[in-house]
């Protein structure tokens, strides 16, 4: 094992850790203000399709899938995982420039669930308010959603769908926001004849073909910074 993999893999192990912590601490915060502490939704057996949903992923885990993927063309350190100040998210940076990436996961539904038609689907949402700035000016250089389509919690499988400002356009413009939220809502997955598609837009399907794992674009921005 070649040592950017071993510092890529205890860096995996250093955010999972800190993901557990912050768990804990919300929990601690909850038990001592009174609260009971919720039992997470994707556990609960129903009706409710948001029972079927499996396959959840953290945002750490997902800054390390991140790195993973780009760990021949940007350096790991150079990716980080976002303020609230910035939007969360993550930021690729050398120093010179930046770049702000909204990161967005989600687990899967199975074919079983939604559609025979699909391998599997994730679904993700965003409200007009976090894609936009002050100066209705995109907020992100980058959109960015993830689908682990995996059951096995050691071994998560991530699809990434990766936008930049021009094909985030015109992926909003076949969509209108719902709600006083303004939210817009995504199906991203794959079909069992092995294309990536956003499903949510029943009138239509609107094929991703080229936006699945497009980490090529980030790299090019990041070699301009």
């Amino acid at each position: 094992m070649g040592l950017d993999r071993i510092i890529l893999d205890l860096q995996d192990k250093v955010l999972k850790l800190s993901d557990e912590v912050e768990a804990l601490q919300r929990e601690v915060a909850e038990l001592k203000n009174g609260k009971p502490v919720p039992v997470s939704t994707a556990a609960k057996p129903g009706k409710n399709i948001n029972s079927k949903i499996r396959g959840s992923i953290s945002k750490n885990e997902l800054v390390g899938a991140v790195r993973r993927n780009l760990a021949d063309k940007i350096p790991a350190e150079d990716i980080l995982k976002g303020s609230r100040k910035e939007g969360s998210g993550i930021v690729i940076t050398n120093g010179a420039g930046k770049l702000k990436i909204s990161l967005r996961g989600s687990g899967f539904y199975g074919k079983d669930d939604v559609s025979s038609r699909m391998m599997y689907t994730g679904f993700s949402t965003i409200s007009k308010k976090t894609i936009y700035d002050d100066n209705g000016q995109f907020a992100y250089d980058f959109f960015v959603f993830a689908v682990n389509h995996s059951d096995d919690a050691e071994q998560p499988d991530i699809d990434f769908f990766v936008f930049d400002q021009d094909e985030f356009k015109h992926l909003l413009d076949a969509k209108s926001p719902s709600g006083k939220n303004e939210m817009y809502y995504f199906y991203f997955g794959k079909t069992v004849d092995g294309h990536y598609i956003d499903d949510r837009e029943r009138n239509q399907e609107i094929i991703l073909d080229v936006d699945h794992d497009a980490w090529d674009k980030v790299v090019v921005a990041y070699d301009k910074l």
